[in-house]
């Protein structure tokens, strides 16, 4: 999908960066690295275990009710990759498309979903309502579009268009780059092709992550929708910082950690100001894709834990981890709205 060196090299790793045994997404065309309008500001995190990760029990997680709310995700189970929506009566095909259907983000109301699909050959933004009605396609660029994320007041979308950070009105109108990136070899940390994580509560920023091949490093920044105040929040020690999620409460960002000694992959969190990292899957699987629950109390991640990829819930400090899909296949890239 990429046709410029770094978004090649950043696909090379997925995967095991941006799909971490999840949603295994198309290479897009690359715009390299991220420029914005300020100078990028080095959060001085604290470090704690993530270069250790404590070993996890075998026992199985319970299964639970899912708490309250409407959680979108990616499958395989149909042989391609259609959005769904977990059900009590059953996890709901709405896509149904011979199409590669990916990242999919329920709306801050519940009523809908935006998603990227190939279906008209390149990546474009579409939407529809929550149970799978009234499409349309929101962008029509002749390279890719991926990771539509909703605002909070559901008035715009931000999504990546080849490496940079877009932001468009909801319906598709008044698109704008937010910042676009440098040369991979020479970006600074959090200057790369970007990968878009959330919004921030107040619809004033926006957390994403920057991968590079050459460095062996991911980044997880915040940057404010003016393209300004390009902060890095979790860079060092150098490892995989990526998919970061922000929380209701706006104070913590979750992501997913890379252990480079291990090829562990767990989710953590971390405060905005990068301090605070706390471990909150300590399991030998691959955690992945973490998204916060919309009262700030749970986040769901997907995990192959069990051997195939599923979704799981765990509390926002670490407890009570339960799965909550089941059928085979490979379940990722979870949106929880309300």
């Amino acid at each position: 999908m990429r046709t410029i060196a770094i978004a090649v090299l950043v696909l090379i790793l997925l995967p095991v960066v941006a799909c971490g045994g999840g949603e295994e997404k198309p290479a897009a065309t690359a715009t390299p690295s991220l420029t914005a309008s300020s100078t990028p500001s080095t959060a001085s995190p604290t470090v704690t275990s993530e270069m250790t990760p404590s070993p996890a029990s075998a026992t199985p997680p319970p299964q639970v009710s899912v708490p309250k709310g409407k959680i979108a995700f990616v499958s395989r189970r149909d042989e391609n990759y259609e959005v769904y929506l977990v059900s009590p009566e059953g996890d709901l095909n709405l896509t149904k498309n011979p199409a590669e259907d990916i990242d999919a983000d329920v709306s801050p109301d519940g009523n809908k979903i935006a998603f990227a699909s190939n279906r008209q050959g390149t990546y474009h933004i579409y939407v529809m309502n929550i149970d799978g009605t009234e499409l349309r396609s929101l962008t029509d660029s002749d390279v890719d579009d991926f990771t539509p994320e909703w605002s909070s007041d559901g008035a715009h979308i931000a999504f990546t268009r080849a490496g940079s950070l877009m932001l468009m009105d909801s319906d598709g109108g008044n698109v704008q780059r937010i910042a676009q990136g440098k040369p991979e070899t020479t970006a600074s940390p959090c200057e790369g092709a970007a990968f878009l994580g959330g919004w921030s509560p107040d619809g004033q920023e926006l957390t994403f992550y920057t991968a590079s091949a050459v460095k062996n490093v991911g980044e997880v920044c915040t940057i404010g929708i003016d393209g300004l105040d390009l902060t890095v929040v979790a860079a060092d020690p150098p490892a995989y910082y990526v998919e970061p999620s922000w929380s209701p409460d706006g104070e913590w960002i979750a992501y997913r950690f890379i252990d480079p000694e291990s090829d562990n992959y767990e989710i953590y969190k971390v405060r905005t100001d990068g301090t605070s990292r706390t471990n909150l899957t300590n399991n030998p699987g691959r955690d992945i894709e973490p998204d916060w629950s919309p009262d700030g109390k749970w986040i769901v991640f997907a995990s192959d834990r069990l051997g195939d990829m599923d979704l799981f819930i765990v509390k926002e400090d670490g407890s009570d981890v339960a799965r909550i899909t089941t059928a085979p296949g490979k379940d990722s890239d979870p949106s929880w709205g309300p």
